[in-house]
């Protein structure tokens, strides 16, 4: 038998195992693979073949007498799989544009619901990382007098967010200076990142002369009182920890202490999600093991999707799972809300 016939017989023997390990939980025999859709495979053939698998780290036996499980390895080869082959269901499809777009395409109020649908959807944990604000690249900046020394702050940036923020100044300016600073800002900086803007006018207020003093001095103010939330790492929304008391891991209750006290803390988790935005990487990224952030939960799998618009990310939203988890949904549900994420960010 030729080599491309042998690797192909070995991937569908490997897969048929990582499903039945998955639904049931117990280690497989060779005799319950005989009953999948390779059975047209001799029950020596597959016993031949997952002996083989074991020798390539795809396969251990926890007991002399048991069958097999399924390794970390196993899991990325079958989640691989699942990237290439899986479609998302119409029934979950209707049932994520429900969720997520029953009152509206608005992006801002999508983002702690994409976290409750991901959670709900995979009986899992559903997160999703928001940009920092500091990395924000500027569009478009306007100030709009509320009342004397009352302004409203109005920045749109290139990944499609548009934040507001009202603040107080010390002194009076009228809606004709306030027009001033924003032509200033957006014709110098657009496509500066917000806490480079920020620095920078602050610096040239410092060093500003004649005409151009007042005007730099007083977008120092605003930027100083506008551009504030440049200084807060990106809000992190965390929904479904309650899932992890019935999940089907092999987690034991240290594990599981340990994952919760990484979900509280986030920065780790946050720091692993925003490597998704970072390098030459699929869509949708798949994580199994997650000894990266702590030995103590190496029986889970976190699976993520970058979202942006124009070519750039600018977040990323994902589920957190036992390794025992429903690949092929949970790969094309992130892609899917990651998608419809991005384009209703386009949209706005």
């Amino acid at each position: 038998m030729g080599r491309t016939a042998f690797l192909e017989r070995n991937q569908e023997i490997l897969a048929a195992i990582v499903r039945l390990y998955i639904a049931t939980g117990k280690p497989v025999a060779s005799a319950s693979v005989a009953g999948q859709p390779c059975r047209r495979f001799s029950a020596p053939t597959i016993r031949n073949i997952m002996s083989q698998l074991e020798q390539m780290g795809y396969l251990e036996q926890p007991h002399p007498s048991a069958g097999r499980v399924p390794t970390a390895k196993a899991y990325e080869f079958y989640a691989r799989q699942a990237m290439s082959r899986a479609e998302l269901t119409s029934a979950d499809r209707d049932w994520i544009d429900a969720q997520l777009l029953a009152e509206g395409a608005n992006a801002e109020a999508m983002l702690p619901r994409a976290s409750h649908v991901l959670s709900e959807l995979m009986h899992g944990i559903g997160i999703v990382v928001c940009p920092p604000v500091a990395t924000a690249v500027l569009e478009q900046i306007r100030f709009m007098r509320v009342a004397a020394r009352r302004i409203l702050v109005v920045v749109v940036t290139r990944s499609g967010w548009v934040w507001d923020k009202l603040v107080s100044v010390h002194e009076p300016f009228s809606q004709l200076e306030l027009d001033d600073i924003a032509a200033y800002l957006n014709h110098n900086f657009v496509g500066w990142a917000l806490a480079a803007i920020r620095h920078e006018v602050e610096q040239r207020a410092a060093t500003a002369r004649a005409r151009y003093e007042r005007l730099v001095r007083n977008a120092a103010v605003l930027c100083r009182q506008g551009l504030r939330q440049v200084d807060e790492p990106g809000h992190v929304y965390v929904e479904g920890t309650a899932n992890l008391v019935d999940a089907p891991t092999q987690a034991d209750q240290e594990e599981l202490s340990a994952l919760l006290h990484m979900l509280e803390e986030k920065e780790k988790l946050v720091r692993l999600l925003r490597a998704t935005l970072e390098g030459p990487e699929p869509m949708v990224r798949v994580i199994i093991g997650l000894e990266s952030l702590s030995p103590a939960i190496k029986h889970f799998a976190l699976i993520t999707a970058p979202y942006g618009i124009r070519e750039r990310s600018c977040g990323s939203l994902g589920i957190l799972g036992p390794t025992r988890m429903d690949y092929p949904r949970a790969i094309t549900a992130v892609n899917y809300v990651a998608r419809l994420f991005s384009r209703v960010l386009k949209e706005n």
